[in-house]
């Protein structure tokens, strides 16, 4: 009986799901822009009430992370969050290829340019921070853009997601699913942009880094990628500014440590992709996404 009603609650899960997107993505084609980032913002200001144990976890991550900061700041840090996200799903949806460069102030754009020019590929590599997929959709009308990720269940959601990248000029590679190390090859054969973001704990390969204090596994494709194609790596991330428009900051190319032990070479250029992650979040701590596990599992 027990593992009847688990069943039935992840199907009545996964349908609510299906039908908030589907809601959410019909409301916010009808809304002038600026009004679907106000009502995102309210929507995140709503969720940081009505999900607790987001909530509770967002909350327990920052205070660990920041022991100096009291409890004001901590609970005013995770409202921000939730706000932010709630902007930036309505703002994913809205969103246009067209009208994204009007939102964007670039730092460092022609690092992006200069580190394609050497005829390799590129590895971009982000974390969950700011608005990950407005960036996306920016890079993507610069150059050839593809990025990896999960599948998200439902189906209907995941399908959602890449229609929504791929209406900004992303192609998504979903992990696991037939073709996708062969798409994967071919960015680097076509001389594209590969953006992956490596700041959340998946069961994916990985190695134990530092991350604000703790030991954090984290993915390693990013280090493994260059290294094995001998590929440009960049460092990119998004920040939203007071009035709701965006700045992007590229940098690098970066060095990358190339000694010949694989093993030491893919953990050393993990842990100091990760500090560059680690110093993004620091300068804007209420634009990651603290309510994720991000250090479930430990050495």
């Amino acid at each position: 009986m027990r593992r009847w009603f688990t069943i039935a609650r992840k199907r009545l899960s996964r349908m609510s799901l299906v039908v908030l997107v589907g809601c959410i993505r019909t409301v916010a084609s009808f809304l002038p822009f600026r009004l679907a980032v106000l009502s995102g913002g309210w929507l995140g200001s709503i969720a940081f009430y009505l999900l607790p144990r987001d909530r509770k976890r967002a909350m327990d991550n920052l205070t660990a992370v920041f022991p100096e900061k009291g409890p004001v700041w901590v609970r005013r840090t995770a409202k921000a969050m939730f706000v932010h996200l709630g902007k930036s799903l309505l703002e994913a949806v809205a969103l246009t290829g067209d009208k994204i460069q009007a939102l964007i102030e670039w730092r460092g754009l022609e690092n992006l340019h200069g580190a394609l020019l050497q005829g390799k590929g590129l590895v971009f590599v982000t974390g969950h921070i700011g608005n990950w997929e407005i960036m996306a959709g920016a890079v993507a009308a610069e150059c050839p853009l593809s990025v990896i990720a999960a599948p998200i269940e439902p189906d209907a959601v995941n399908d959602t997601i890449i229609d929504l990248r791929e209406k900004l000029g992303v192609r998504t590679i979903v992990r696991s699913r037939p073709g996708a190390t062969k798409e994967l090859i071919r960015v680097f054969r076509e001389k594209r942009v590969m953006g992956l973001l490596i700041d959340q704990d998946t069961d994916v390969d990985g190695v134990f880094v530092d991350f604000m204090g703790r030991p954090a596994w984290t993915p390693s494709a990013a280090a493994s990628m260059a290294i094995k194609f001998d590929a440009p790596v960049v460092f990119g991330y998004i920040e939203r500014l007071p009035d709701d428009r965006h700045r992007i900051t590229i940098e690098g190319p970066l060095d990358i440590e190339k000694t010949g032990n694989a093993e030491k070479d893919v953990l050393v250029n993990t842990a100091v992709l990760t500090k560059r992650i680690e110093k993004a979040i620091y300068r804007h701590p209420e634009q990651w996404v603290w309510m994720h596990r991000r250090w479930r599992r430990q050495p």
